[in-house]
């Protein structure tokens, strides 16, 4: 039984509190500064996400840009073999 009081103590402060913050215009202020920083804040970073995966997607190669390298594990073999190449002098033999 002491448990169903004290949900029922529960239940009615939060009754009155939300009933009392609802009405209060300074909360209502807050909630809604806060909320507008938020959603500022969640496109600045959505934004500065796209920016830096279009940066990374893009490589230097001679005097252009390529786009996106090619994903998946048809990419890794690609990066993987231009990375051994690099490695090992180009393939080319002792020389």
């Amino acid at each position: 039984m002491n448990a169903f009081a004290a949900r029922v103590a529960n239940w009615l402060a939060n009754e009155v509190l939300v009933k009392h913050l609802v009405k209060n215009k300074s909360f209502q202020n807050m909630a809604l500064r806060t909320h507008l920083k938020v959603e500022r804040t969640k496109e600045a970073m959505k934004q500065t996400a796209e920016e830096v995966v279009e940066g990374v997607g893009k490589e230097r190669i001679g005097g252009g840009f390529r786009e996106k390298p090619v994903g998946g594990f048809k990419g890794f073999v690609r990066a993987f073999g231009k990375e051994v190449r690099e490695d090992f002098g180009g393939g080319k033999g002792p020389g």
